[in-house]
């Protein structure tokens, strides 16, 4: 029978992430991550030469 383990939240720098596994003898068969903020980056980015990426994601 498999167990199910949840560790929530692992703190970031921003928004929580949450990570789920299902263990059975002893390894883990199934696993799970979720993060509950979506900061819109990728969209920001998307379409633009890959060099803008750093002046975007920098933190200041």
């Amino acid at each position: 029978m498999a167990k199910k383990i949840m560790i929530d939240p692992i703190t970031r720098i921003e928004g929580h992430l949450r990570i789920e596994v299902e263990v059975s003898g002893g390894k883990v068969v199934n696993a799970w991550s979720s993060g509950q903020m979506f900061r819109g980056i990728e969209l920001i980015l998307k379409g633009r030469d890959p060099r803008d990426a750093p002046l975007f994601t920098q933190r200041t």
